[in-house]
Formats: C-alpha cells, sequence, structure tokens
C-alpha cells in the first residue's frame, strides 16, 4: 500500500499499513472517519502520520505522496485532535510546508545519483531548524547537518573587528561544509566532519553521514552562491524580520551589540546574493 511511496522506509510503511487496516474496519460505523481518528490519536500516530493513513482510507491509490488536502482536511476538523491542534496551528501549517518542501525535493534529480541533498535557509529566527526537524519527519529521519555545526573558530577580538561583509564571509567556514559534506556526498561517498563547540569555541565531536539518501542542510547562509549548485533544491524560509528579532532576543544567548552585528551581516547577505530569488520555494515563516 505505501511501499512505493518516495520518502518512507519499509519500517515507517508496514506501519501505516496496519494502521488502515485498523483503521477500515471502523469507516461502516455512523461517524466512521471520526472514530479512525480518535483511534489514530490513541495509538499514538502523529498528525502526519494521520494524514498519510486518512488519504489510504479516503481511496488514494499507491505512488507519491500528491496532494494531501482532503485527507488533511479530515484530521484537522476531527473532534479527536481539536483539543491538541488550535494552540499548535503553527506545528500544522509547518507539516503541510515540509510536505511541499519534500516533494520538491523528490522530483526527478537534476543530476544523478542516490543522495539528494536539500538546503534550508533564511535569517535567524526564522523557524528553518523547525522546518529541517518537519522535513526530516515526512522523509523519514533523513540526515541534518546544521550551518551552526561549521561556525569558524577565532579569536573573539578578531570576530568582533569583522564588519557586516567580512562576517558573511568569515561567521561560518563555508569552504569546509563544502569540502567535508557536499563535495563527498555528491560524489556519493560519506561525509566525514567535526562540529564545532559553542562551549570551548572549538572543534569538537566528529560526524559521518552516509551517502544514499536524503540529506538536509539547514542554516543562514546554506544557500550562499558558491554553495547553491550542489543542491537538488532548496527552500528559503521567509519571516518577517520583527518576528525574528523577538525570538533571536528571547532565546538570551547574545547582548544587544552582537545580535546587531550578526544581523547586519544577514541583511548583508539578503542585499547582495537575494537568497529569496534564488530558492526553488519559498515557504511563509511565522
Amino acid at each position: 500500500m505505501f511501499e512505493d511511496v518516495q520518502g518512507l522506509s519499509p519500517e515507517r510503511a508496514a506501519r501505516l499499513a496496519l494502521l488502515v487496516a485498523q483503521c477500515e474496519p471502523l469507516l461502516d460505523q455512523d461517524e466512521g472517519m471520526e472514530h479512525a481518528q480518535r483511534l489514530l490519536r490513541d495509538l499514538g500516530a502523529g498528525v502526519m502520520d494521520s494524514i498519510l493513513v486518512t488519504r489510504a482510507l479516503l481511496g488514494a491509490g499507491p505512488g507519491e505522496l500528491g496532494e494531501l488536502g482532503e485527507a488533511e482536511s479530515a484530521v484537522l476538523s476531527s473532534n479527536a485532535r481539536t483539543t491538541e491542534l488550535p494552540a499548535r496551528r503553527p506545528l500544522v501549517d509547518v507539516i503541510a510546508q515540509a510536505q511541499d518542501v519534500a516533494d520538491g525535493l523528490l522530483r526527478p534529480a537534476r543530476t544523478p545519483g542516490g543522495t539528494r541533498i536539500l538546503a534550508i535557509d533564511g535569517t535567524g529566527g526564522s523557524g528553518k531548524t523547525t522546518l529541517a526537524a518537519a522535513v526530516a519527519g515526512v522523509l523519514d529521519g533523513a540526515a541534518i547537518v546544521h550551518v551552526d555545526d561549521f561556525y569558524r573558530p577565532m579569536p573573539d577580538g578578531e570576530r568582533e573587528r569583522l564588519d557586516a561583509e567580512q562576517g558573511y564571509h568569515h561567521y561560518f567556514d563555508w569552504e569546509r561544509l563544502r569540502d567535508q559534506v557536499l563535495i563527498p556526498l555528491r560524489d556519493e561517498r560519506v561525509a566525514r566532519y567535526r562540529i564545532y563547540d559553542w562551549t570551548t569555541g572549538r572543534l569538537g565531536a566528529r560526524r559521518e553521514i552516509a551517502p544514499g539518501a536524503a540529506v538536509i542542510v539547514e542554516g543562514v547562509y546554506a544557500a550562499r552562491p558558491e554553495l547553491a549548485h550542489y543542491y537538488h533544491f532548496t527552500a528559503y524560509v521567509d519571516t518577517p524580520r520583527d518576528v525574528c528579532l523577538r525570538r533571536v532576543r528571547a532565546r538570551g544567548e547574545n547582548g544587544e551589540e552582537w545580535i546587531r552585528r550578526w544581523r547586519a551581516a544577514e541583511e548583508h547577505y539578503l542585499r547582495t546574493t537575494w537568497p529569496q530569488s534564488r530558492a526553488d520555494l519559498m515557504v511563509r515563516g511565522y
């Protein structure tokens, strides 16, 4: 039933098929779909899995995930979900956006090879990490590479002397991201890199990512022009700048002077490279 759906592992496909089998007998009852939604909730099925199961219950055939509109409406309007979804409306919207991003990534490859590389770009506080996690869920656990892991080690005084343009070029070691992650995966080789340790200010733990599946690179500057041609699909999260600023301040990680300098580098990036216009998909942020 779900075996041919792109992005689903055999284990998840089997789990979804079992849920469909458990729900199908309920459809013969009055308000059968509502009973099915209640069972899915009680069995611990998340919103996205419930939508996929409901799509099958509504008679959708095998193949790509495709349009989910009718199934999504059935799940989100269900009384079984009303107590949890109103406060989570942004999450529901992110799930729908994640499906759009995943569908874009799963289109025919621009280049041969089994590894599909996705970039999710956007400014600090825009919701990139949340979207990346949702896309990974849709793609059944795709690997996520955080641009933050490629922060460039340097003395604080040296970093503080960088102007906006220099910050754009030097805050992150994009060459290391290219050489240790993007080029190996493009060539169907294992990516090996070390993660920046924000506590020590040095490179720390080592990580490996095997080729052959989907890899999501998320973070500001992820789609900078020097890296753009390594991606099969690029999404840009477009969130109002005042919303981003409130979120960055709420994290309490940096003082106002550093936030000002950070955002100046972001503005330079936006103004000189226009990542929004180069993205394959613009995602509305909240």
